[in-house]
């Protein structure tokens, strides 16, 4: 760690440090070795393990960004001729005979599934292979069926909707949407986006102090049961073995009872009119021939059971297992759980062969899988460096990385106009603002902060249930200040709504999941490091390493490796790839070009043997 707080809570690098102060880790507070040897400088806990360093410093990169790698000639080289310009003379794709209306031939393998007479099937497909396209034509091919067209979100609703204008067979929800005709309306005077453990303490009269553990507890078994398809909470896995497990399950019939009333109070999520819509078990069989399931990967096991209860004849899921990217959400992958034919999109059309490649690789190196992903793009590449005198876009893993990745863009041109994918108010800037005037004890505008009896109780209520979200606000108050304010109000002042008009389009890899960006794209550097991971994974023995918990830090590995892959995956243009992709594609060239050459040494020697 070459960064760490000093005794005034300032973060110095291990450069500007001195032998008579004391220094902590920004991240879990605890106190580190200052190590100021010839060779290297870096901070240390007492007691570094491969969890705490990798993920301690993965978490710093919520407080400040990197500085750039600065590459070897003979290492961009090798970036260039084994990944950016590499010939794929072996790569093809099948096409069919079925024309779009667009003039275009679609693939055999989009073929399959338009034509597909299946009652139940299930579609994996790969980013940018066309499948909004290709579930436009299977309906096409059903003229005369009511079709239920459920997408993920409002924003693919609309733009599905100017898609399928002329199939008037097909109506397009989301599932929210489909459940408030039917359950939400009727709360609409009680509806909140922002229910969690303050609310609890506040609704079943708890203690702030005595019951915070029980609250988190409380809404961790709220959270669980509403995306499940349980229909008790005595159902729930979560807390077997806690010895409050009684007394959580009775506050959390309470809430729920106080949740349903008509006439309290008492406020409810968006997702506890989908639960009272998935108890009630309603037949949508009167009223629909098919569903489609779009992005069933990030779906639940109450979608699951809403689908097996609709009683609908024709069921379609769609999705891609490597774009799960909402665990924290509870989602769920519900395809492997769908019994159906099974059908595959395996060409990218918004991509090269070249990210595709790279796609394969990362993939392959920490999920396991071959994916055969093939890149239709000829016209995109990957270059060293994408022009920032002209209209970019920045994706980014964290909203926090975005303040500093806009931070240093301000800094060299003031007047740099900002685009943000979701709405500028979707980032949390304004949040930052009134976080800061919180800390310096002046009155706050901020609902979620008003709950709390000063900033101080709030950091220790994000700390003790680790509330990320505030936890990243308490950090970027720590790391800029009073600058905050000038910030924002540079940010505000620059934003567009309109981003044909921007200079900078920003948004986080989460958000762009979807999206296909026609302008030259660059990827920000605070996701999982792949070179490190790669090198625990294929470089170190397995006792080196010291998981408490393998199996959780496998499923935590895989979702940051998916949001790699949606991250590079958003571009049709020009890509400039992330230091930590760089580092990974040198490490990993040169660690199987050193097996290669250890594999051919040993079939020479074997032969000379023979000999």
């Amino acid at each position: 760690m070459k960064k760490a707080l000093n005794e005034q809570k300032k973060l110095i690098d291990i450069i500007e440090s001195v032998s008579t102060s004391t220094y902590t880790c920004p991240v879990c507070h605890e106190i580190l070795t200052r190590n100021f040897g010839a060779q290297k400088q870096f901070y240390s806990h007492a007691k570094d393990t491969e969890s705490n360093v990798s993920q301690c410093e993965a978490k710093m990169k919520l407080i400040i960004k990197d500085d750039k790698t600065i590459f070897q000639e003979s290492e961009s080289n090798v970036l260039s001729t084994e990944f950016y310009n590499k010939q794929f003379d072996d790569v093809e794709v099948e096409m069919s005979d079925y024309m779009s209306e667009d003039g275009y031939w679609l693939t055999k393998e989009q073929k399959d599934i338009i034509f597909s007479t299946e009652d139940r099937v299930k579609v994996s497909a790969l980013t940018g292979s066309s499948k909004s396209t290709t579930l436009y034509y299977y309906s096409k091919e059903h003229p005369f069926s009511k079709i239920l067209y459920l997408v993920y979100n409002k924003s693919m609703q609309l733009e599905s909707e100017k898609m399928f204008k002329s199939q008037r067979h097909v109506e397009i929800r989301t599932i929210h949407s489909l459940c408030y005709g039917h359950v939400g309306k009727f709360y609409k005077d009680k509806l909140t986006f922002n229910y969690g453990v303050v609310d609890i303490i506040k609704d079943l009269n708890l203690n702030w102090d005595r019951d915070m553990e029980l609250a988190v507890k409380v809404n961790a078994m709220m959270t669980e049961y509403t995306l499940s398809s349980a229909k008790e909470f005595e159902e729930l896995e979560i807390f077997k073995e806690d010895k409050m497990r009684n007394q959580i399950i009775s506050l959390c019939n309470r809430l729920w009872e106080l949740k349903k009333k008509y006439k309290n109070s008492i406020k409810i999520s968006h997702d506890d009119y989908l639960k009272m819509f998935h108890l009630s078990k309603t037949d949508l069989s009167s009223k629909y021939d098919i569903i489609l399931l779009d992005e069933c990967q990030d779906s639940s096991m109450m979608m699951f059971d809403i689908l097996k209860n609709s009683n609908v004849k024709g069921i379609c899921v769609v999705g891609d297992p490597y774009q799960k990217i909402y665990g924290w959400k509870n989602a769920v992958n519900i395809m492997p759980l769908f019994d159906a034919k099974e059908y595959k999109l395996t060409t990218s059309f918004r991509v090269s062969n070249h990210i595709a490649h790279i796609e394969n690789l990362i993939i392959s190196d920490f999920i396991g899988d071959n994916i055969k992903m093939k890149g239709f793009n000829t016209k995109q590449t990957i270059v060293d460096k994408i022009d920032k005198s002209k209209p970019y876009a920045c994706l980014c893993r964290t909203n926090a990385y975005i303040f500093a990745e806009i931070a240093d863009a301000l800094y060299e041109d003031k007047n740099k106009k900002l685009f943000f994918v979701g709405g500028f108010n979707s980032y949390s800037f304004d949040s930052l603002k009134q976080a800061y005037f919180f800390s310096q004890g002046r009155p706050t505008k901020n609902k979620l902060f008003a709950k709390f009896d000063g900033y101080e109780k709030m950091k220790t209520y994000a700390t003790e249930i680790e509330d990320i979200e505030i936890l990243s606000l308490i950090r970027m108050v720590d790391k800029y200040g009073s600058r905050i304010i000038e910030i924002v109000d540079g940010i505000k002042n620059n934003t567009v709504t309109d981003k044909s008009k921007a200079d900078i389009i920003f948004s986080t890899c989460h958000k762009a999941k979807g999206l296909t960006i026609d302008i030259p794209v660059y990827i920000s550097n605070d996701h999982l490091d792949l070179e490190v991971t790669y090198r625990n994974k294929y470089l170190k023995k397995e006792e080196d390493y010291d998981y408490k918990d393998k199996k959780k830090a496998k499923k935590d590995i895989s979702e940051e490796i998916f949001i790699v892959y949606v991250g590079i995956s958003r571009c049709k243009a020009e890509i400039e790839l992330s230091d930590s992709i760089k580092r990974y594609l040198l490490m990993r060239f040169n660690h199987v070009g050193h097996e290669l050459h250890n594999v051919i040494n040993n079939i020479e020697i074997s032969n000379l043997k023979e000999e």
